[in-house]
């Protein structure tokens, strides 16, 4: 019995070929995407864009940034 189980999942049927190209499809696109997402963000950075949509507070790369906003933010004392 377990054997017969595991010669229908091994079969090349039209619904395993599907389902198997359906699944590294999907993986492809959203590697793609990842690959797409740094590309720009490596862009932005390069020529000297906003990566936070302006929110200078919560941004990763404040210590690095040259933009206007940025160093107004970084030059502003500190409330506390």
């Amino acid at each position: 019995m377990k054997n017969s189980v595991e010669n229908n999942h091994n079969k090349l049927t039209r619904r395993n070929i599907l389902s198997g190209t359906l699944r590294y499809g999907l993986l492809a696109a959203i590697g793609a995407g990842g690959v797409a997402i740094g590309l720009k963000r490596r862009r932005l950075l390069s020529e000297g864009k906003c990566l936070n949509r302006g929110v200078c507070a919560q941004c990763e790369v404040l210590s690095e940034c040259g933009l206007p906003r940025a160093r107004s933010v970084k030059n502003k004392p500190s409330e506390g």
